[in-house]
């Protein structure tokens, strides 16, 4: 049984409800079909195409990736998926980068300290 479909007939308002890390419904399947490489480019382009903004720029909350990473990751990783989700904003590459223990980026040297 489709429980999905059954509780929206009843409860149509909670698809707009958010989770504890404020994400819908639609974003969390978006994230799971992702992660589990259940939806490819190749078979299933609508999936992608029809995705918000909102599920395509947001970060993942238990993994701490963005949609093109979550697809370009494990045996089913999908090149065509990931180019499409990086055109979609190419403004995430970099957008999470490491910092060093001091709030640097790792493409900035730290002053030797003297030592007596």
């Amino acid at each position: 049984p489709d429980l999905e479909n059954d509780i929206a007939q009843y409860y149509p308002d909670a698809v707009f409800l958010r989770d504890t890390n404020g994400h819908t419904l639609s974003q969390v399947k978006f994230y799971m079909n992702l992660r589990r490489g259940k939806k490819s480019f190749k078979n299933d382009c609508n999936f992608f195409l029809v995705a918000s903004d909102n599920q395509v720029n947001t970060m993942h909350p238990g993994t701490g990736l963005y949609p093109f990473m979550l697809a370009a990751v494990g045996n089913k990783s999908d090149l065509a998926a990931v180019y499409y989700l990086l055109s979609r904003n190419p403004k995430l590459v970099g957008h999470g980068e490491n910092k060093d223990s001091d709030g640097a980026g790792s493409s900035r040297k730290r002053q030797r300290e003297d030592i007596d």
